[in-house]
């Protein structure tokens, strides 16, 4: 269930990454319920975010093809997502987990990491720099930066180091951005989820995997994508301006601080 009302994002436009996968999804149609003219960034996936915006207004529902390999290419998609009209909220979701394993090859421990850092961090935080000057030159805007409890306690799978890192280190820069342009109308937050049932969550997991993970955790079940989605979307409308460069907790418990 929404937690806003279908005009609490209306007139704003929003450029979400990631949208083919779990969260970003469910989160694109959360976002274009509010009212938000979507703009939905994938990298080759484009019949899964357009079957999870189907029956949006097309003037409401733009699909964005794009990765984030390099720098130049996240540039070059705020570019292109912010060329008709101005973009009032960035969510930066998209992100890569591969594996790095301690005892795997030394070729494969740098590819892993050479891949975490490019995609969740450096790209990711050009994409994330073009968001926050364009919001200050015009006094108004809020970037929503997707991390993970991993980021705030290393991660419990050993063999995945690189993703935790770099979910930390993006959630570092935003909270710099946060605090730099705190006076400029700039409004940033960062979604810490915990073990999500969707995308990386569920990925390569069977049925009794998914449920002795679930067994783990202080709920005894995943977090849902329909939580992260409804909590971006309130982000989105900016009620509270002075939630800028909190960081949001959603993992049911299993991590507190």
């Amino acid at each position: 269930m929404s937690v806003l009302d279908p005009n609490a994002l209306s007139g704003r436009r929003v450029l979400i990454t990631g949208a083919s996968g779990g969260i970003g999804r469910v989160t694109a149609r959360s976002l274009a319920a509010a009212g938000a003219t979507v703009l939905a960034n994938y990298h080759s996936d484009r019949a899964s975010v357009a079957d999870a915006l189907q029956g949006v207004p097309a003037e409401r529902a733009v699909l964005l093809p794009g990765d984030l390999s390099t720098p130049d290419a996240a540039r070059a998609l705020w570019r292109a997502a912010d060329i008709d009209a101005p973009i009032d909220v960035l969510v930066l979701n998209a992100a890569t987990m591969p594996e790095t394993p301690i005892d795997g090859s030394d070729d494969e421990w740098d590819a892993g990491w050479e891949l975490a850092m490019q995609v969740n961090v450096i790209s990711a935080g050009a994409l994330l720099r073009e968001a926050v000057r364009g919001f200050a030159a015009r006094g108004s805007g809020t970037a929503i930066v997707l991390s993970s409890w991993a980021a705030e306690q290393g991660s419990r799978i050993r063999d995945v180091g690189a993703y935790a890192a770099s979910k930390a280190a993006i959630r570092n820069l935003a909270q710099t951005f946060a605090r730099a342009y705190a006076r400029s109308g700039v409004t940033i937050h960062v979604i810490a989820p915990g073990v999500v049932r969707a995308g990386m969550g569920i990925a390569g997991k069977d049925e009794a995997a998914q449920a002795a993970i679930a067994e783990g955790l202080a709920m005894g079940r995943y977090v849902e994508a329909e939580e992260i989605a409804d909590v971006i979307t309130f982000l989105s409308a900016n009620g509270c301006p002075s939630l800028t460069g909190a960081t949001v907790d959603i993992n049911g418990a299993s991590y507190i601080r």
